[in-house]
């Protein structure tokens, strides 16, 4: 592969699909499908043959489990992805109490919710498409766990993927919810022999809250990730009434203190109080418990809660403090990681990044300043035209926001997910654009998964892109349709056919893995691109990948380390390229501020690209080495003359005329 350096800006998009302005086509409406290819492809659940049918997080719910969540990464660095999978619990025990009755004593029945208040995690290595639970020998296994987060992500910088534990706790009312019902997160570092451990102490990440998703991101551009640690406080679905946390936002501080281990800051309020809502906490580490909120009068839920915010006295554009989950992603195009966050209950937040260590609130200037409740969230750039678009699941309407070229946000969709009475109010979580046909647009999934028995379970649903600014549900036609409870997704091609596969965690079920044969059925091409970080951070989190084809087709993504709900997915960025075989070129965007391209690029393959040195830092090299070595020479002269002289001046025979 030939490469060359640009030292221009960003180059002009010229992809040709535009959304016009006066369309305002619904997501899952009833719209012819262009793509004919769409309706041969087809998703198979191979969770039994694979062995993971057999993995058992906790106990089953019809309603209560946020969890189970999972993750994709290459723990142990063999090329093929390995999964974690977190705890499945009744973090309130209303549901085993619904499963009483009136003639059972009340320790029974506090049994019974102690029993089945947390739950177990798994990692499970992909062994030539076998995943074998190594949770014991690798150290990551927790028993009675509470934990329903989990992102790999490189945080120490040594070429291995790392491990962080969000950890949401329970809920009990009559305490401090910060004091008592949350659990610290753990960070378990990778110690690149298949095992790992527990570095929480020292780096100073056990956020002692309800989380529920770390967020990785090299915000301050120095190298290294950064993360934001979400919390979501607790809901009382009985008595309606909620208690919402702050967030955390963590800057990796390096190794300061000489032990090997990166320390991390708090620097929530000093970054411009970027808590997920109005509070900050007054002690680092810790977030701050609002009180108590009532939730009464929308209680029967007999259609978008959306109006709940309205009872949350510190909501506004700043959040409630009821965080699920969000991103990190570039929305105004400048080369800096602005924050969302998807905010249960009221406003989902925007946060830009100021370029200096600071954030800017700017959710009302962006139009994103309606309430919703929020649970996922993912980005990519749905409609070719050079910048991110957003997806925000909600129960009720999901949100689809176009950005409209780094400026503000308009709202693509607003209505129920299907024209489906028995969908009308859903209740969806995970939420992420992937090209799953491999026709070079995205395609969105979500999960859906109910919290209480006012609602009936509903189908998972995917949504085929095709690239007109038509969205249609494809679910049953691709053989995901089906009625789980399912919370955390994560999509990855496993099997590394080229194409992109589906993995569920379901709360009243078994997971569920989607093999999808795209690659096979369609004849479309596709690039995988996996970088390699130098003096960016090593697996390239929060870059800008472009793939410029040979019609002048531009497609882009950026590379997440938590993402959706619950989770991540690969870094390794996978694009579909359609029939289309003649890639230009691949370029990429680093966070040094260089582009650096990478020419003749063959399809249906995985690139590498390892991240070259900026010219400019090249060449004050090369002059530092330069200036290095005549001052290297003119001290080398300066000795060599100087032990002449002296050696002149002893070999001077003694004076010894007389007078």
């Amino acid at each position: 592969m030939g490469r060359r350096t640009v030292h221009s800006g960003l180059p002009l998009l010229l992809f040709a699909i535009l959304i016009s302005s006066s369309f305002t086509p619904m997501l899952g409406a009833a719209m012819q499908n262009s793509d004919d290819n769409s309706y041969s492809i087809t998703f198979t659940d191979i969770s039994n043959t694979s062995g993971l049918s057999e993995i058992s997080p906790g106990p089953l719910f019809n309603w209560a489990s946020y969890g189970p969540g999972i993750a994709w990464g290459d723990y142990d660095g063999d090329g093929d992805l390995d999964i974690y999978v977190t705890a499945r619990h009744d973090h309130q025990g209303l549901e085993i109490k619904s499963r009483f009755g009136e003639e059972f004593n009340e320790s029974v029945i506090q049994s019974a919710i102690s029993e089945n208040d947390s739950g177990e995690t798994f990692l499970l290595e992909n062994q030539n498409g076998q995943f074998v639970d190594v949770s014991i020998s690798a150290g990551v296994k927790l028993s009675d766990s509470t934990a329903i987060g989990a992102t790999w992500a490189d945080y120490d910088g040594d070429g291995d993927v790392d491990l962080y534990i969000s950890n949401y706790g329970v809920a009990l009312w009559e305490e401090s919810a910060v004091d008592t019902g949350g659990e610290p997160n753990i960070m378990f570092a990778n110690n690149g022999d298949g095992t790992f451990t527990d570095v929480t102490s020292l780096t100073n990440l056990g956020n002692p809250g309800h989380s529920t998703s770390g967020l990785f991101a090299d915000y301050d551009h120095d190298g290294d990730l950064d993360v934001y640690s979400l919390n979501a406080g607790i809901y009382d679905e009985e008595n309606f009434i909620v208690r919402s946390e702050t967030n955390i936002l963590y800057r990796n501080d390096g190794d300061s203190d000489g032990d090997g281990v990166p320390e991390f800051s708090d620097q929530t309020t000093e970054a411009g109080r970027i808590s997920g809502q109005d509070l900050n906490s007054v002690t680092d580490f810790i977030p701050e418990s609002e009180e108590e909120y009532s939730a009464e009068n929308n209680g029967q839920l007999t259609g978008p809660s959306a109006s709940m915010g309205a009872n949350l006295a510190s909501g506004g554009s700043a959040g409630t403090g009821i965080s699920w989950a969000g991103l990190w992603f570039d929305y105004n195009k400048d080369g800096w990681p602005d924050l969302f966050v998807a905010s249960d209950f009221g406003i989902s937040p925007l946060y830009e990044n100021m370029k200096d260590g600071t954030f800017k609130l700017v959710t009302d200037e962006a139009g994103l300043n309606i309430r919703g409740t929020g649970m996922g969230a993912h980005s990519a750039d749905i409609d070719g035209d050079g910048d991110f678009d957003l997806c925000q699941t909600n129960f009720g309407p999901n949100y689809i926001w176009i950005n409209q070229d780094g400026d503000y946000f308009e709202r693509f969709v607003d209505t129920d997910v299907s024209e489906d009475d028995n969908k009308k109010i859903g209740v969806n979580w995970h939420c992420y654009f992937f090209d799953y046909d491999l026709d070079g647009d995205f395609d969105l999934f979500m999960t859906s998964g109910i919290i209480n028995t006012f609602v009936s379970v509903q189908e998972n649903a995917l949504y085929n892109n095709d690239g007109n600014g038509v969205f249609t549900d494809v679910t049953v036609d691709v053989g995901l349709g089906g009625h789980n409870k399912s919370m955390g997704a994560s999509v990855a091609d496993f099997d590394g056919d080229g194409d992109i596969d589906i993995l569920v965690a379901n709360g009243d079920g078994p997971l569920q893995l989607y093999e999808n044969n795209a690659a096979q059925v369609t004849g479309n091409h596709w690039l995988k691109v996996k970088l390699h970080g130098n003096m960016s951070n090593s697996q390239g989190i929060g870059q800008l990948v472009e793939v410029e084809l040979a019609n002048g087709t531009i497609l882009q993504q950026q590379i997440y380390a938590g993402s959706g709900y619950l989770g991540s997915s690969d870094p390794t960025v996978h694009f579909g390229l359609g029939a289309e075989s003649n890639v230009k070129e691949v370029r990429v965007h680093w966070t040094t501020g260089h582009m650096q391209v990478v020419e003749n690029v063959s399809y249906d393959r995985t690139i590498s690209i390892f991240e070259e040195t900026p010219p400019e830092i090249e060449e004050s090299s090369s002059k530092l080495l330069i200036v290095s070595i005549l001052i290297l020479v003119a001290v080398l002269c300066f000795v060599f003359v100087n032990k002449r002289n002296t050696a002149i001046s002893i070999s001077q025979p003694e004076d010894k005329s007389i007078s």
